[in-house]
C-alpha cells in the first residue's frame, strides 16, 4: 500500500468533508470574484488593468481631484481615440465616453436610439415626476408642453425681462452696501446670485402672487450691519452673514443643495433620497409643505382661467396649456395631480441652481481678464449711448433687443469653457456610434472638453483633432483660455457679427431633450452682466481667492467665487 492510500485511509471521514467543502467554497469564490469582473463592451478601448479588478475604475476615479468631467477627458487622451469605456465595478455595464468631435455630437444629440440617461434620473429622484427626470414619451411631452408659452417673446420680453432687471437692481444695491460695509474689501458673490436666481426663478412661476424678495431681505439686512465687527478671512475678504428667507424660499435653497450632494454621494442615490424625502426631520417637513403651496397657486390659476381672466403668471399659462391638452385629448385636466406640482417645483431648483452658477463663471472671468471687461463695456457703452447720456441704466427692453455681438460672445465663451462639460444619453435600441456597436441602455458620456483642450496634446491624433476643431472666428488655438473672439466674423459690410451656430457650445444640450430654460437663462445672463459690466469696474482679487477650483453636480460650479468692486458712479 502506498504512502499516499494509507495517509487517506487513515484520515478520519470530517477532514475529507471538510477538504470537500473548502474545494467548493474556494470554487464558488473564484466563479465569483469572475462573475464579479467588469465586463468590456467589444471592440471600445478600456483599462487593461482595471479588467481585472472587480471595482474596475471606481476606485481611480474616486481619488482623483481633478473630477469626473477631467477624468473623463484623461481616459480618451490616454487611449489616444475618440472612444473609449470606463469600467464601473461589480456588476455595472460599463459607460461609454466620446469625445466632442467631429460628427460624435449630430449623432449623440440629434438621433432617436439616444434618450435621456438613467445617469442622470438616477441621481435626481428628489425631482420626482419633472420631466428632466423622464425618458422621452407621453409624460415628458405633456410636462414640456405645459411650458410652451413661459419661452416665447412675449412672456420672456414683457414679463421675465423686467423681473429680472429688478432684481437685478436690487443686486447693486445689495453689492454697493456691502462695499460700504464692508469698506471695501473682498467679498463672496456666490450666494448672491443664487439669491437673484431665486428670486427670479420664483417671480416667473409666481408673479404679483408671491410678494416676497429674497434680495430685498439680504439688502435691508447689511445695511443694518456694523462693518468693525464682521469677521474676515484668511486674505482680509469681509464674511457676511445672511438673513433667513422665507420658508418656502429656504426650502428650495436646501433642497436644491441636497440634490448636488446626493450627485456626487458614495451612497445608493435612491436610498439617500428616500431618507431625506420621507425621514429626515428637516427636509420631509418641507416636501409636504411645498406640495400645499404650488397647490394652492395652481387653485389659484385655475380659478383666473374659468374667470376668463388672461394669463400673467407662469403657472397662469401651464394651467391653461394643461386646460388646451385636456379638451383636445376629451379627459379631466391633472391640476390636481402631483406631475404638476412637480413640474413647477422642478423647474424652481434647476433655474436657481444651474444659471446662478454660470452668472459667478461670468463676472470670475471678466475679472481675470480685464482686457475683456473693457472692451465689453466699450461696447455697451457705444449701444446704450442715450442710457449713458441720460445718466442711467438700459431698460431690459433695451439690453433685451439691442445687438450686442461681443456681449453674446462673452457669455457663449463662459459657457463653453464653465458649462459645457458633460453630456449623458442613454443607448434606446442597440445602435452603432463611430463604428462601434452600443448595445442597448449603455450609458453614452459626451465629453465636451477633451484631450484637444490642451495646449500640446499628448499624440498626433488629438493635435490633429486640434487643428480640425474651428470655432468661427477661430480665436486663441489654446482652447482653455477665454476669448470671445472665437464667436465673431466681419460680415460682408464690415460689421462685427455673432455667430454661435457654426459650433454651438454644449451647455444646454442639443436636440429635444436640450434644456428648456435656455431662453430664459440667457436673457437672465445678459440683463445681469450689462448691468454689472456698467455700474461695477470688477478688480482684482488675491491669489488664493482666485482659483477656478470647481464641483460638478446639477451644475460646474466654482468653489471660490469672489468680487472686488470699484462703483463706476456714473448712474444713481
Amino acid at each position: 500500500m502506498s504512502r499516499l492510500e494509507i495517509a487517506l485511509s487513515s484520515t478520519p471521514e470530517h477532514l475529507l468533508k471538510h477538504l470537500l467543502l473548502g474545494t467548493v467554497l474556494l470554487t464558488s469564490l473564484y466563479a465569483l470574484y469572475r462573475r464579479l469582473l467588469p465586463k468590456p463592451l467589444p471592440g471600445i478601448p478600456f483599462n487593461q488593468k482595471s479588467a481585472q479588478s472587480i471595482w474596475g475604475d471606481v476606485l481611480e476615479l474616486r481619488d482623483d481631484p481633478s473630477g469626473l468631467a477631467k477624468w473623463c477627458s484623461k481616459q480618451l487622451e490616454n487611449h489616444g481615440s475618440p472612444i473609449c469605456q470606463a469600467l464601473m465595478g461589480p456588476l455595472s455595464k460599463p459607460v461609454v465616453l466620446v469625445a466632442d468631435v467631429g460628427n460624435a455630437r449630430e449623432m449623440l444629440m440629434g438621433r432617436s436610439d439616444f434618450d435621456r440617461s438613467a445617469y442622470i434620473i438616477d441621481r435626481f429622484p428628489l425631482f420626482g415626476e419633472f420631466h428632466l427626470n423622464m425618458k422621452t414619451g407621453d409624460n415628458w411631452r405633456q410636462s414640456r408642453n405645459w411650458l410652451k408659452d413661459l419661452l416665447a417673446p412675449q412672456y420672456l420680453h414683457n414679463v421675465a425681462g423686467p423681473a429680472i432687471h429688478s432684481s437685478v437692481l436690487k443686486l447693486i444695491k445689495l453689492w454697493q452696501n456691502k462695499s460700504h460695509v464692508g469698506d471695501g474689501r473682498v467679498f463672496s458673490m456666490v450666494s448672491d446670485l443664487k439669491t437673484l436666481a431665486l428670486d427670479v426663478i420664483v417671480a416667473f412661476h409666481f408673479g404679483s402672487d408671491f410678494q416676497d424678495s429674497a434680495l430685498d431681505r439680504q439688502v435691508d439686512h447689511v445695511g443694518k450691519l456694523d462693518g468693525s465687527k464682521l469677521p474676515s478671512g484668511e486674505y482680509n475678504e469681509v464674511e457676511f452673514s445672511k438673513a433667513p428667507l422665507h420658508e418656502f424660499q429656504q426650502g428650495l435653497t436646501d433642497v436644491g443643495d441636497k440634490m448636488a450632494a446626493i450627485y456626487t454621494t458614495k451612497w445608493p442615490p435612491l436610498l439617500v433620497a428616500w431618507l431625506v424625502r420621507y425621514v429626515s426631520p428637516y427636509y420631509r417637513p418641507f416636501f409636504e409643505a411645498k406640495n400645499r403651496f404650488i397647490r394652492k397657486h395652481i387653485n389659484l390659476a385655475v380659478r383666473r382661467r374659468r374667470s376668463d381672466e388672461d394669463p400673467c403668471t407662469g403657472i397662469d399659462y401651464m394651467v391653461y396649456r394643461e386646460e388646451k391638452a385636456a379638451q383636445k385629448a376629451r379627459r379631466e385636466p391633472v391640476f390636481d395631480k402631483q406631475i404638476m406640482i412637480d413640474e413647477a417645483y422642478g423647474n424652481l431648483i434647476a433655474g436657481q441652481h444651474t444659471t446662478s452658477a454660470a452668472l459667478v463663471w461670468i463676472l470670475k472671468l471678466l475679472a481675470d481678464y480685464p482686457s475683456v471687461q473693457e472692451k465689453l463695456r466699450e461696447e455697451l457703452q457705444g449701444i446704450f449711448d442715450n442710457a449713458m447720456q441720460e445718466n442711467r441704466l438700459p431698460t431690459a427692453a433695451e439690453i433685451i433687443k439691442s445687438k450686442l455681438p461681443y456681449l453674446d460672445a462673452v457669455l457663449e465663451e463662459t459657457l463653453r469653457l464653465r458649462a459645457a462639460m458633460l453630456v449623458p444619453r442613454d443607448a434606446a435600441k442597440d445602435t452603432e456610434l463611430l463604428g462601434h456597436c452600443i448595445p442597448k441602455g449603455t450609458v453614452v458620456l459626451l465629453v465636451c472638453q477633451g484631450p484637444d483642450y490642451k495646449p500640446s496634446p499628448p499624440s498626433k491624433y488629438w493635435s490633429d483633432v486640434k487643428a480640425s476643431r474651428m470655432y468661427p472666428g477661430k480665436g486663441n488655438p489654446d482652447l482653455e483660455v477665454f476669448d470671445p473672439e472665437r464667436w465673431l466674423l466681419r460680415n460682408e459690410k464690415g460689421d462685427i457679427e455673432f455667430d454661435g451656430s457654426s459650433y454651438p457650445q454644449l451647455a444646454f444640450g442639443l436636440g429635444i431633450r436640450s434644456c428648456w430654460g435656455r431662453r430664459l437663462a440667457m436673457v437672465e445672463m445678459r440683463i445681469m452682466t450689462t448691468l454689472m459690466i456698467l455700474k461695477f469696474e470688477l478688480k482684482d482679487v488675491p491669489k488664493g481667492l482666485r482659483g477656478h477650483e470647481a464641483s460638478y453636480d446639477i451644475s460646474y460650479r466654482a468653489k471660490k467665487g469672489f468680487l472686488h468692486l470699484k462703483s463706476r458712479g456714473e448712474f444713481p
